[in-house]
């Protein structure tokens, strides 16, 4: 009886049982020998022999240390509200974290004259015990990225564009925001991702927002031809209107980080909306989700404040007085379109340059610029090589094979 009441939790030996109800008992006992064998202090044997008086045997099972009462505790009330706003938020597509929760309980006053906002370690907290929290898997550290920003609005735009799938089919969408305050300056969906169009939406942003110093993209062929060697109307125009025009080097998509960050969050929240039927009905939802992004979603990158407070808070920049100099063309390289064949390759003179078989079939402009040649579909890079002139074939480093065709 004695065991089975007392060893269902942590309990001392049976021996220190044994010895503090024969010490009540008025046994002849040496304490200090049975607290120095059982590795107990004399203080904890008076205390059990204390409690075994006032409440007999059970009184010897290993007791909750939780305090009785923890006044400093949330409210069952004040989770509740929590958990509403995760729910509220990861419905509509937001960002739903414990950073972002906190925010809103400030900025919507949920809790005024009843306590204060808790802390973002408490939200994340109450998350993880109501099992909202997925497990996230390692990361880089933030700290090991070189980070750089804009002094001031303005100063420079980031443009990108991005891939959308409406009722009719996929369509392109140009996104630009301001590399300072991470406003959204523009929004556009596109059926094509042309140099004309990317003016056009540039154009369309500066009306509202007024013209920046200089734009940063990556090296698309609506943005850039300086890797080919030539000058597209996007990058000419921006010049003529004293713009500077930036490029990052290919294949490092982090120079154009915070539009494609900025992609990552409008894609979660347009899943969450009904399928548009056109462009003008996915127009219609950009411009919700910028309404939202710049003047109700706190941004932790830039010290959790929107993006339109912080626009507002410095003198925005601008363009130079006079257009800038274009750049001297001295080689003029050979672009054309050509269909993948069926083996995933495409001819530049008398030698084959592998694509990949994922391609076959597709219209790709190869650009071939002395013995350096890029191969694009649908505006996207996806070979440059320098050509071996000692081979015919020139392999992409990929295991060969045909196309699997689903049966």
């Amino acid at each position: 009886m004695v065991e089975s009441s007392v060893m269902a939790q942590k309990v001392t030996s049976m021996k220190v049982i044994a010895a503090v109800t024969g010490f009540v008992a008025g046994e002849p006992l040496n304490v200090s020998r049975v607290c120095r064998d059982a590795g107990v202090s004399r203080k904890t044997f008076y205390k059990w022999a204390a409690r075994y008086r006032a409440e007999g045997i059970g009184a010897l099972s290993e007791r909750s240390r939780r305090p009785l009462s923890s006044p400093a505790q949330t409210p069952g009330w004040v989770e509740e509200v929590i958990v509403g706003i995760r729910e509220e938020l990861a419905v509509g597509g937001l960002d739903h974290g414990a950073t972002t929760i906190q925010w809103h309980l400030g900025e919507r006053r949920l809790l005024e004259g009843r306590r204060r906002v808790p802390s973002v370690a408490t939200i994340h907290r109450i998350l993880v015990r109501r099992g909202l929290v997925e497990p996230q898997p390692r990361k880089r550290p933030k700290g090991s990225w070189k980070r750089f920003e804009a002094p001031v609005p303005n100063e420079w735009w980031q443009i990108d564009a991005m891939d959308w799938t409406i009722a009719t089919g996929v369509v392109k969408v140009f996104n630009i925001i301001d590399d300072h305050s991470r406003v959204v300056v523009r929004s556009r969906p596109v059926m094509e991702a042309t140099t004309q169009q990317a003016w056009t939406t540039f154009c369309q942003a500066g009306q509202q927002w007024g013209l920046p110093a200089g734009v940063l993209s990556d090296n698309g062929l609506c943005f850039s031809g300086k890797l080919r060697g030539f000058e597209v109307l996007f990058e000419a125009n921006l010049r003529d209107a004293g713009i500077q025009p930036i490029t990052g080097r290919a294949f490092h998509p982090q120079t154009t980080g915070k539009v494609e960050r900025f992609q990552q969050t409008l894609k979660k929240w347009l899943r969450k909306q009904p399928l548009p039927r056109s462009p003008r009905q996915l127009q219609r939802q950009l411009d919700e989700f910028c309404r939202i992004y710049n003047y109700e979603r706190p941004h932790q990158g830039i010290g959790r404040v929107t993006p339109i407070s912080r626009w507002q808070a410095s003198t925005a920049s601008g363009p130079a007085d006079t257009p800038l100099e274009h750049p001297t063309l001295t080689r003029r390289p050979t672009v054309r379109d050509v269909t993948v064949g069926s083996e995933g390759t495409v001819s530049v003179g008398k030698q084959i340059v592998a694509v990949g078989v994922t391609h076959a079939g597709a219209t790709a402009t190869v650009i071939t610029d002395t013995i350096y040649v890029s191969v694009y579909v649908n505006d996207e890079l996806v070979r440059h090589l320098k050509l071996d002139p000692t081979r015919r074939y020139q392999p992409s480093g990929k295991p060969r094979g045909r196309r699997r065709i689903a049966s």
